[in-house]
C-alpha cells in the first residue's frame, strides 16, 4: 500500500514500502559517473556552460515580445542540457516550447494535477520509483484496455503526459540522463484507436520531438498486437528518424525490456524484480498536487503577443 509522506525538509514523496519511494529529485547531481556523462555527452564543463548561459540570455533579450523571468541559471540550463549547450539550439527549443502553448491554448488551459486527477486515479500514467540502468526516469503510460475515452478524453491523456514530463524536467538527473517511456497498449481496441487522428498524432509528436527540453532516450511498446499496428500507422509519418531509432516493439518479450532497462528496476508485470508495491494513482496525484507550485514555473514567461 502506497502512502503520501513528507521528509524532514517537508518535501512530499510517495512511500511504496520496503524503502522505495517516488519523489521529485531536485538535488544537484554529485555522482561522478553522471557528471562525467554530462561532460562527455552534453559538453558540460564550466567554460562551455558559462559561455552558453551568456549567449542564451543575449538571445532571449533580443527576442521581441518574449520574456523568461527566471532568476539564476537553473531554468536556462533546463533548455541548454538537452541541446548539448548550443545556445542557438536551446533558444529555438525554448521558442517552440512557448509557441506551442499559444498554438494549442486548449491543451494548456488548467494544466494542473487537480484537473487531471482521473487520469492518475485510473493508473494510466505513472512513475517508477527507480531509474533505469542508464539513470533515466521511467514513465509508464497505459493506453490499452484500462483507458476509457468516454471518461478520459485523449487530450487529457496528452496533458497528463505533458505534466509528468514537465516534472521530470525539474530534475537535474533527468536533464542529464533523459527519460525512458514504457507504453503499454494491452487490450487496445478498434473503438479506442478511432480517437487517434492525424491531427492529434502531429500535435503530440511536435511537442515531444521539437518542444520539450528533455531527452527521450527510449520508447518501449509492450503488449502490442495487430490493432496497435493500425494505430501506429497514424503516427509513423510524423516520427523523425532520431526518435524512430529509439522506439522498440517489446510485445511480451520481458527479457528484451529487461536488457534495455534492467530487470531490477521493473515491476513484476513487466518481467522485473522490483520488490515493492505499484504506486496507487490517487497517491501519485496527491504527490503531483503537492508539487503544483513548482510545476507552475513552466507557465512563467513566453510570448506576450502571438508570433
Amino acid at each position: 500500500m502506497s502512502l503520501l509522506k513528507f521528509d524532514s525538509n517537508n518535501k512530499p514523496y510517495a512511500d511504496l514500502g520496503n524503502g522505495f519511494k517516488i519523489r521529485l529529485e531536485e538535488e544537484p547531481v554529485v555522482d561522478e559517473k553522471y557528471l562525467q556523462k554530462a561532460k562527455i555527452e552534453l559538453r558540460e564543463d564550466p567554460e562551455v556552460v558559462n559561455e552558453a548561459l551568456f549567449e542564451l540570455r543575449e538571445l532571449i533579450k533580443a527576442e521581441k515580445n518574449f520574456t523568461f523571468p527566471h532568476e539564476g541559471d537553473f531554468f536556462h540550463i533546463c533548455f541548454l542540457r538537452p541541446c548539448k549547450y548550443y545556445p542557438k539550439s536551446a533558444f529555438e527549443r525554448m521558442q517552440k516550447f512557448y509557441k506551442f502553448k499559444i498554438k494549442h491554448k486548449n491543451i494548456h488551459e488548467n494544466l494542473t494535477p487537480l484537473a487531471l486527477r482521473t487520469v492518475f486515479e485510473d493508473d494510466l500514467v505513472k512513475y517508477f520509483p527507480l531509474r533505469d540502468k542508464n539513470g533515466c526516469r521511467i514513465i509508464y503510460i497505459h493506453t490499452g484496455k484500462h483507458w476509457k475515452p468516454s471518461k478520459i478524453p485523449l487530450n487529457d491523456m496528452f496533458r497528463t503526459i505533458q505534466l509528468s514530463l514537465q516534472a521530470a524536467m525539474l530534475e537535474p538527473m533527468s536533464q542529464i540522463n533523459g527519460v525512458s517511456v514504457i507504453l503499454d497498449v494491452e487490450g487496445l481496441s478498434l473503438g479506442q484507436i478511432v480517437h487517434f487522428t492525424p491531427f492529434f498524432a502531429a500535435m503530440l509528436l511536435e511537442w515531444l520531438q521539437e518542444c520539450v527540453p528533455l531527452r527521450i532516450k527510449g520508447v518501449y511498446i509492450t503488449n502490442n498486437s495487430y490493432i496497435f499496428n493500425i494505430a501506429f500507422k497514424i503516427f509513423k509519418p510524423f516520427i523523425h528518424a532520431k526518435l524512430r531509432q529509439r522506439i522498440h516493439f517489446v510485445g511480451k518479450d520481458w527479457d528484451m525490456l529487461g536488457n534495455f532497462l534492467g530487470k531490477e528496476f521493473l515491476k513484476s508485470s513487466l518481467g522485473g524484480d522490483l520488490p515493492c508495491d505499484d504506486v496507487d494513482g490517487n497517491i501519485l496525484n496527491d504527490l503531483m498536487q503537492e508539487l503544483s507550485e513548482k510545476l507552475k514555473a513552466w507557465d512563467k514567461g513566453g510570448y506576450t503577443a502571438q508570433k
